[in-house]
């Protein structure tokens, strides 16, 4: 961390990103490429997969300790998030940050919302659309949960359906004899990678080489 920080101090000035997706499926990953390539210019980029509910999240602790650290050592500093709900999609917790990245006086950046936390209008404008993005994760939780329920009325079964036992002895085959990796074996089958480790699990299968 020191010979980073150095690193940035004779350069005067520290660009952080910080980009995440809830999960690996193909539109999420379309999704993190964009926040990539928008996030490219920053001098480091930490990216994670992470529900934007969840606020324990490594990456975005990291992220913001060495913000803080860059800050204490007199660097001038800025933290760029592609979208305000990439970086969370909780009220509090949004403006919790920002209050911790103002005292530290670290600039925060949206770039899809082109706002900045140089102002007070910025800051109003960030905590505006914190409050949207939450309502709208309470709005998508109340609809699947309604959808849920009205499912379950007309009987139909919920849960995973799992995978024939044919398939299953493929993705053993692909996993153990060729060697393939988890992400490639649930892009060749159309299946999730946590059916594969499922799968795998079930068959006491060990799930930790490095090829995974």
């Amino acid at each position: 961390m020191k010979k980073i920080i150095k690193q940035y101090q004779e350069k005067g000035s520290v660009v952080i990103g910080y980009a995440r997706v809830s999960s690996t499926d193909n539109r999420q990953e379309l999704g993190l490429e964009v926040q990539k390539e928008a996030l490219n210019f920053c001098d480091k980029l930490y990216i994670e997969k992470e529900s934007g509910g969840n606020q324990d999240r490594p990456q975005l602790q990291k992220a913001l300790k060495l913000a803080k650290e860059c800050a204490d050592s007199g660097i001038e500093t800025s933290f760029v998030v592609y979208k305000l709900d990439r970086l969370t999609r909780k009220m509090l917790h949004l403006s919790a940050i920002i209050s911790e990245l103002t005292s530290y006086n670290i600039r925060l950046q949206s770039i899809h919302e082109q706002i900045e936390t140089d102002s007070l209008t910025g800051k109003f404008f960030c905590l505006m659309l914190g409050y949207v993005a939450e309502w709208e994760l309470q709005a998508i939780s109340a609809r699947t949960k309604d959808g849920l329920r009205k499912a379950k009325e007309r009987g139909v079964k919920l849960g995973n359906k799992g995978i024939s036992k044919s398939k299953e002895k493929q993705v053993i085959i692909s996993y153990l004899e060729e060697e393939m990796t988890v992400r490639n074996i649930a892009s060749q089958f159309q299946i999730s990678t946590a059916t594969i480790y499922s799968v795998l699990k079930r068959n006491n299968i060990q799930t930790n080489r490095k090829i995974n």
